[in-house]
């Protein structure tokens, strides 16, 4: 699939700060190891009509992706072979078998490059990890949870174990970024990788697509969008709109958990921005994602540029506005502030942000919990606190197996694990490079997910869009609750 032009750096400042405009924040206020990272940024999303019952329209966008364009779908004639393909013995092949390529949307999916078997033995199938310590704390842990249970359970075809035989903490810096991949591929010889940071550029995604490595991690980096096609985000190519990916759609999560939360679309929210170049980013695509419904939309200082001193025009901003919502798009640090002195002011509204839902937090640190008692905080993966849920019951079992806890930065590497996992699993047997493309990207791949786990993502669909799944957490007594079930508005049938 031929590459385009890169992102420009600009546009990956947006793609943080929508959801949250700390990611690339590397302050010393921020808590370390499980502070909780930037969410993808919700891209700019067109108003909604009164009438919107909050689930993604099958506009034209979706009308070709079932429509898969199969173009070699014919039976080989006198004795023939097709194209790219060796006709089977007197058999005939169905549209899997026989299909070299696929087309969904704008962009084209075919086997151009030659297989290999990097990091695949007849026994054991080579991954590595790299992430942003500060920001994922415990990365590892969530990887180990799931492959461990992969093992136990025999998950991979021909009876082969997973192995992780590399992590690289990046230290939040693009070029180790880059030179950890390049030595996972080239050193450690990893058939794949699975990475979530906010400095992995296209310098590193590009450097792996070109050499056929799939990564898998939290989708809000240019890299898990289409034209990448060995990019797997665990929930799709979140910031595709953001980025300008044609045929993404606008996330209409960030907006439908509130329509549902209040009962009605007839809410007014006030919202804070970082005062930095991925916060003005959002502020723009705030003004068009809540269009008429916005009583204010205004910046505060980061924690790297002196941080909130005095909160009191804010928390005045607010009391003189009142609205019915109040957001949070800021770094950590300004989270904490403006939640606990908001709450202190009286007003009676939620206040919610996209950073501060760390397992365990509000209880382990009185000072932060009881800053953060009564927020809301908003989060893309399923919480650990609905354990009446299948998979969030076998997710615990998979990191008590393995003596480990689930904070945030561990749940997206568990989470980042499990895809991989599948993607694998898919490609059988005849495990390669080839294989691996062919079953996820031309034959068509979708996740298997208990009741309570994150939503399906879909191949090749989701390199261009997502299932647009979210949940929310409220605290409560230092303890988190969940205060509204994780749920998916995109379109399922995408």
């Amino acid at each position: 699939m031929k590459k385009s032009l890169l992102y420009k750096l600009l546009a990956l400042l947006a793609a943080f700060t929508l959801v949250v405009a700390a990611c690339g924040n590397d302050d010393d206020d921020a808590p370390a190891p499980d502070a909780a990272p930037a969410p993808a940024d919700e891209p700019a999303e067109e108003p909604m009509d009164d009438d919107d019952d909050h689930e993604h329209e099958d506009d034209d966008d979706h009308a070709h992706e079932d429509d898969d364009d199969h173009e070699h779908d014919e039976e080989p004639m006198d004795d023939e072979p097709m194209d790219d393909e060796e006709p089977m013995d007197d058999e005939p092949m169905d549209d899997e078998e026989m299909a070299t390529s696929r087309t969904w949307g704008a962009f084209t999916y075919e086997i151009d490059f030659e297989p290999s078997t990097r990091g695949v033995s007849d026994d054991t199938v080579r991954l590595g990890a790299m992430t942003q310590d500060a920001l994922y704390g415990g990365f590892t842990d969530g990887i180990n949870a799931r492959l461990g249970r992969a093992n136990r359970d025999g998950e991979l075809p021909g009876g082969r174990q997973v192995e992780l035989v590399q992590y690289v903490d990046d230290g939040s810096d693009p070029q180790a970024n880059f030179e950890g991949a390049r030595s996972m591929v080239e050193n450690d010889e990893v058939f794949g990788i699975m990475v979530t940071s906010a400095v992995s550029l296209p310098q590193t995604t590009d450097y792996l697509a070109e050499n056929q490595v799939p990564f898998t991690g939290w989708g809000f980096m240019p890299g898990f969008c289409a034209p990448n096609d060995w990019g797997f985000g665990f929930n799709g190519c979140l910031s595709g709109y953001a980025f300008g990916v044609e045929g993404a759609d606008p996330l209409v999560s960030v907006q439908n958990i509130w329509y549902d939360f209040f009962g009605t679309e007839d809410i007014v929210v006030g919202i804070f921005n970082s005062d930095d170049d991925a916060g003005r980013a959002g502020h723009a695509l705030y003004e068009t994602l809540w269009a008429g419904k916005l009583a204010f939309n205004d910046f505060v200082p980061t924690a790297s540029a002196g941080g909130i001193t005095d909160p009191t025009r804010f928390v005045n901003t607010v009391l003189e506005h009142e609205p019915d919502l109040v957001i949070l798009s800021t770094d950590f640090a300004g989270a904490i502030t403006l939640k606990a002195t908001i709450a202190a002011s009286g007003y009676e509204g939620p206040v919610a942000d996209y950073l501060t839902y760390v397992p365990g937090l509000p209880g382990s640190s009185p000072d932060l919990g009881q800053a953060l008692e009564g927020g809301y905080a908003v989060t893309q993966v399923p919480p650990v606190e609905d354990s009446s849920q299948p998979a969030i019951q076998q997710l615990l079992a998979d990191y008590e197996a393995v003596g480990a806890f689930p904070g945030f930065g561990s749940l997206v590497g568990y989470w980042s694990a499990d895809l991989m996992i599948q993607m694998i699993a898919a490609a059988g047997e005849d495990l390669n490079t080839a294989s691996f493309y062919q079953a996820v990207n031309i034959d068509g791949f979708e996740t298997t997910q208990q009741s309570g786990g994150l939503g399906s993502v879909k191949w090749p669909a989701d390199h261009v869009i997502a299932p647009d799944c979210t949940g929310m957490v409220q605290v409560v007594d230092a303890e988190y609750a969940v205060a509204y079930e994780f749920v998916c508005y995109g379109d399922p049938d995408r």
